[in-house]
């Protein structure tokens, strides 16, 4: 064992919950013995330790114009498929096909080592792309929503639903887009099936969940003049609200001080409802230590605390991470856990998730920007290299065990000093895990690269490893 994660055992760190204010202090008020998370045997391969990671394939994407990737599935012959608005993009080395007057979106699909084996014109902005079980991809942007064939080189359907922001589909084949605070609805071959209205509030993610033959929305509602609070929602195929879990009304005891939202959305492989949610302020202050359907009830007894990045003392006004899994059923509360930064005077920091998904074992991996600092950053190493120093926003991957207990691994992927940027999308499978990015300055990690240097103004990324 590593000298330091044994001294680290042998000592643990003593924290008494005493000097921070109501909205600050730890979730329990008693003595924490904080031990190193510490990696176990069957980690995924492209994986070194907590620090360090062995990529496939990294490759920035984009021209001179401003490049956003929205997100990234890989598909069921195991391609990595990028969609993004890219103007003006000339990928290098194919023809690329066009599909509902493409201009500036487009999907662009690779193997897992780096090459591009196709790419596709799709609309004037893809912002968000799913696949099924077949292998159908299912895409949104201002074209509405759409399904291809698995290398995305022919339309299946199309329906004109308005600008879709968020798009998912479930094990079935149906798929649903956010239409502003809508929810359009369309079979797996087509054939529209209800809007209805997402409900009060500001709806920000969705998924399918074709077993059970509902959607699930999440958001917040400005409950009061100085207090947001989360929702999650699950309808029937027909709009029909079946369970609700944090909505509560204005006026319900303990729906906290903090403002809270539901940022994003994942069924993972392993059947569970995952969800990734932000706090301004301490979780102390906030409704996610009550329970989702009684906040008479405490939650305390579901949320992991392992150390000072899960533990939200001294805090003040950050916007920090929640992360929770839920029985997608009845939304039933199974475990959660907070997650911020820390500045090197001990200052909490703020962290956003941006795309979020569970491995068939319950593994969760977590995708966004982090602010100074991600822990052990300083030691972070990628292909052999220690990535360049903080520059104002980091994107990063972060894995955790089941339990919620080790973190697998946490890392940036910056390659020169000052590099800044945030990640937004993340997909798994058995074999592969794909992270798509922005940077807005300096560059990130490359491998194996179809386009090693940035184009200028914001780009777009990919990153690719063994799992």
């Amino acid at each position: 064992m590593n000298l330091l994660l044994l001294g680290l055992l042998l000592a643990g760190t003593l924290l008494m919950g005493t000097h921070a204010t109501q909205a600050q202090q730890p979730l329990a008020q008693t003595t924490t013995v904080y031990l190193p998370l510490v990696i176990k045997p069957g980690m995924p391969s492209g994986v070194v330790g907590p620090t360090e990671l062995n990529l496939r394939a990294a490759t920035h994407l984009g021209g001179s114009d401003d490049d956003h990737a929205a997100a990234v599935v890989l598909g069921a012959d195991g391609t990595v498929i990028v969609a993004g608005t890219l103007p003006g993009y000339q990928p290098p080395g194919v023809v690329p096909t066009t599909l509902l007057d493409g201009s500036d979106g487009w999907l662009l699909r690779f193997s897992t080592d780096g090459q591009l084996l196709g790419a596709t014109r799709l609309g004037a902005e893809v912002t968000g792309l799913a696949v099924d079980p077949t292998g159908t991809l299912v895409a949104c942007g201002d074209f509405g929503l759409a399904a291809l064939s698995a290398e995305a080189q022919s339309l299946l359907w199309h329906a004109e639903v308005g600008a879709g922001r968020r798009c998912a589909v479930g094990l079935d084949g149906t798929s649903a887009v956010l239409v502003e605070n809508e929810v359009a609805l369309v079979a797996a071959n087509g054939t529209p099936l209800g809007r209805w209205s997402a409900g009060r509030g500001s709806s920000n993610d969705l998924v399918v969940d074709g077993q059970r033959e509902q959607v699930i929305v999440t958001g917040f509602v400005q409950i009061t003049s100085n207090l947001q609070i989360p929702f999650i929602r699950a309808y029937s195929y027909t709009g029909e609200l079946r369970w609700r879990s944090y909505d509560f009304p204005a006026g319900t005891p303990n729906l906290g001080t903090a403002d809270t939202r539901g940022e994003r959305l994942a069924l993972g492989q392993d059947g569970m409802l995952y969800v990734a949610g932000s706090i301004n302020g301490g979780t102390g202050a906030s409704i996610f230590v009550r329970d989702p359907k009684d906040t008479s009830q405490s939650a305390t007894d579901r949320i992991v605390v392992t150390d000072r990045y899960t533990n939200p003392f001294n805090v003040g006004s950050i916007k920090m991470l929640w992360i929770g899994r839920f029985d997608p059923a009845d939304g039933t509360l199974l475990l959660g856990q907070s997650l911020l930064t820390r500045l090197s005077n001990e200052r909490g920091n703020s962290i956003s998730a941006a795309a979020m998904t569970a491995s068939s074992d319950g593994t969760v991996y977590l995708a966004g920007q982090a602010f100074a600092s991600l822990a052990q950053r300083d030691d972070v190493v990628i292909n052999g290299a220690r990535i360049g120093s903080y520059g104002g926003g980091d994107a990063y991957v972060l894995v955790l065990s089941p339990d919620l207990r080790q973190r697998q691994l946490w890392v940036a992927f910056s390659a020169e000093d000052g590099s800044r940027g945030g990640a937004v999308g993340l997909a798994v499978d058995n074999e592969t895990v794909a992270l798509v990015a922005n940077l807005t300055r300096g560059a990130f990690v490359t491998h194996n690269a179809l386009q090693a240097a940035p184009g200028g103004g914001t780009d777009a990324y990919m990153a690719v490893w063994a799992r």
